[in-house]
């Protein structure tokens, strides 16, 4: 009885809403850093160099993820399974201690070979990625970001399966606030030739600092002498696991790859800037939902997996708070475009305002595929993750990004996105209702389509020719929204 009660708390609106806020206000000044950071990057580079800057990053991004064996969630759940991934259980020192000494050697051994791997592969990544070998020296440079970079991600693993939000969250505030302390001064003084150092000062950073908040995060004497088959058992636990989402990761992270390829080749460098910027602010202006959705949704998932009918309530919750918060943020982008394209870039991007717009629309669908994208993946089920996320979802990322921005430049990008994530919401919702059982609750259901028509009404507003008009329904469908939205999570945190 006690159990069921701890549940039905730990995974109450009221809880989830907690998850979702606790580091909200560190993660938001992050954003802020980052955005500060790209103002510059626009001002100083312009298009062209976010473009040079953005293939530099999705190539090496590409031998990352190769590199590093899919390691950094299967950390977070070893660590996680050893500390009481639900937390109804009593940390075990010993255990922790054991997966973090043996986490953090396979680590080093996948940083080194991604280093070297970069080194070895840098002529040919120059070549492939901009036709010419003068880069060759820039992709053998940025190994020791590679190095620093997989680290990283190793110590954030840590930090995130033992639940250090705070910590985690701070380590990455500092880390990119140093990154721009130190980065700005390089683009200011060196223009393109500053993109490669501060992109490694960047990685030391993150890295310094992950390192100084794990070191504090374990109690002292947690270091421990580990028998030689333990750690291969461990080991190659995390590797089984880590393959498979390697291969995922891998293929996504290629697919971008290859999209800005087709979009230099049909295009230009200047281009892939501009959808880069596109990208940027999209993305980071709901960063903070989905961060949080990776951080604590993810771990209560996985605690209640073995029970469908356990799941789908905690499933169908977190749609419900995920959408209040996700459609007046959409809204607000479509509205808000221009001016947020002027203040944190320049004059030169203003061409990406209707693209904007359309990754607005696709960010609300991209939310409401998010909750169903973890399923497969907290129950373990390794095939069917990866026929999901790797064979379906690239498939049709490569296919609607290629074709789309061929039939309609720029903004066929983000046409793209609204198909992608359309499509996403279908498959995933099919394929666990099938296999696990989950069924989407009525009230949930009504719940999507009610904040679905504001947000299309918004953007099916922002094509009006009146632009007075269309901005007058802009302001007041997102004023209803946030109206709708308020009084559902006000009536939902009394529950």
């Amino acid at each position: 009885m006690a159990s069921g009660t701890t549940d039905s708390q730990e995974n109450s609106y009221r809880s989830i809403m907690r998850g979702m806020s606790a580091f909200g206000s560190v993660q938001v000044l992050q954003i802020v850093i980052n955005v500060v950071r790209g103002k510059f990057v626009a001002l100083l580079l312009g298009p062209e160099g976010m473009g040079i800057s953005q293939l530099l990053v999705s190539s090496t991004n590409t031998l990352k993820q190769v590199a590093s064996c899919g390691l950094p969630l299967s950390i977070v759940r070893e660590v996680a399974a050893a500390r009481g991934a639900d937390g109804s259980t009593e940390p075990t020192t010993l255990d922790v201690a054991t997966v973090v000494s043996v986490a953090r050697r396979v680590v080093r051994y996948t940083a080194l070979g991604a280093m070297l791997l970069c080194i070895v592969c840098s002529g040919l990544l120059s070549r492939i990625t901009f036709d010419n070998n003068m880069y060759t020296w820039s992709f053998a440079a940025l190994s020791v970001m590679m190095l620093f970079s997989v680290l990283s991600d190793g110590e954030m693993s840590l930090l995130q399966g033992l639940h250090e939000v705070k910590r985690l969250s701070k380590a990455s505030l500092v880390g990119a606030l140093v990154g721009l302390v130190a980065g700005v001064p390089l683009y200011w003084a060196f223009g393109y030739g500053g993109i490669v150092p501060a992109m490694i000062i960047l990685a030391v950073a993150i890295w310094a600092f992950y390192r100084y908040n794990m070191r504090r995060a374990l109690p002292a004497g947690t270091t421990v002498s580990v028998p030689r088959s333990l750690q291969w058992a461990i080991a190659r636990r995390m590797l089984s696991l880590g393959v498979v989402l390697m291969a995922g990761t891998v293929l996504t992270t290629l697919i971008g790859y290859l999209v800005n390829m087709w979009v230099r080749a049909l295009g230009s460098v200047g281009d892939v800037g501009l959808f880069q910027a596109a990208n940027t602010i999209a993305g980071q202006y709901v960063a903070v939902v989905f961060t949080a959705m990776s951080l604590d949704y993810f771990p209560r998932l996985s605690a209640a997996i073995s029970d469908n009918a356990r799941m789908t309530v905690i499933v169908n919750r977190q749609f419900d708070l995920v959408g209040l918060v996700i459609a007046p943020l959409a809204i607000a982008l479509m509205l808000t475009a221009p001016l947020l394209i002027r203040v944190l870039t320049s004059e030169e991007f203003m061409a990406v305002v209707p693209l904007v717009r359309w990754m607005a629309l696709g960010l609300f669908l991209r939310a409401m595929a998010y909750p169903l994208g973890y399923i497969s993946f907290a129950k373990g089920d390794k095939k069917l993750y990866f026929c999901l996320e790797g064979v379906f979802g690239c498939s049709v990322m490569l296919v609607a990004n290629c074709l789309c921005y061929w039939a309609w430049g720029l903004v066929g990008l983000g046409v793209a996105m609204v198909i992608v994530h359309a499509l996403d919401v279908a498959a995933y919702y099919i394929v666990n209702h099938r296999v696990y059982g989950y069924r989407i609750d009525r009230s949930t259901l009504r719940l999507m389509l009610l904040l679905s028509l504001p947000v299309l009404l918004t953007f099916l507003a922002t094509l009006l020719p009146d632009i007075r008009l269309g901005y007058t329904l802009m302001t007041l469908l997102l004023l209803l929204t946030l109206f709708v939205s308020f009084r559902g999570i006000r009536s939902r945190l009394r529950n």
